[in-house]
């Protein structure tokens, strides 16, 4: 059986094997914990492989690079997607002084031991304490609100440092929202805010899924 199975994955292209792969991660993660949600970390495998693996710009060997694209799962619930991607991917952990270690910032034991009492993949993705983690996200639409402001961060750094040749700034801000996130007034704020400011680095992707803990939307 474990021969057969080995060769049916074998044979799927590279880009389903890979999204299969953050899928089960991601489901094993939060069956191993008995706890937490699986359902929107294995609908948004495909949105987080495209966005990793053809837009994102990052180096996984020095994760705090001032110049990276940054990713907001404002979706905080769905943090295993976002553990597996960091597994995956091997980016590297820091210290609190930002020093590099060389160690992975999730390993499979971290994985393993997701939502579990100083884990480094707590339920919700938590800044500072998970490396790669670029906001703490839960309370809904910190991320997306969060994301505007990076986004602004961004220009200001632009408009202060880059010189014609010389561009040090100019990362792009990609954020995963869920209906709850939108639903808040934050929310609504931010979006507001991004629209009046005519962002044009910032992207958020919307997970309309019909569906929230109280019932359909």
């Amino acid at each position: 059986m474990g021969t057969q199975y080995a060769t049916e994955l074998a044979a799927q292209p590279i880009d389903q094997l890979a999204i299969n792969t953050i899928r089960t991660l991601s489901m094993d993660a939060v069956q191993a914990a008995n706890s937490g949600h699986p359902g929107t970390p294995m609908a948004l495998a495909p949105v987080g492989y495209t966005l990793w693996q053809r837009f994102l710009r990052f180096d996984p060997e020095l994760p705090v690079w001032a110049n990276r694209d940054r990713f907001v799962l404002s979706v905080g619930h769905a943090s295993a997607l976002l553990y597996s991607l960091l597994h995956l991917t091997g980016v590297k952990s820091v210290n609190p002084d930002y020093e590099t270690l060389g160690e992975p910032a999730v390993s499979l034991d971290d994985l393993r031991r997701f939502r579990q009492l100083d884990s480094k993949c707590p339920g919700h993705p938590e800044y500072r304490w998970t490396s790669g983690v670029e906001c703490t996200t839960g309370p809904l639409g910190t991320g997306i609100a969060t994301s505007v402001g990076m986004a602004i961060a961004r220009e200001w750094l632009a408009a202060t440092y880059n010189r014609p040749g010389f561009e040090l700034f100019d990362y792009d801000v990609y954020a995963l929202a869920g209906d709850g996130c939108l639903m808040e007034g934050i929310g609504a704020e931010a979006a507001s805010l991004a629209g009046h400011l005519r962002l044009s680095n910032l992207c958020w992707i919307y997970d309309n899924n019909g569906i929230t803990i109280e019932g359909s939307t």
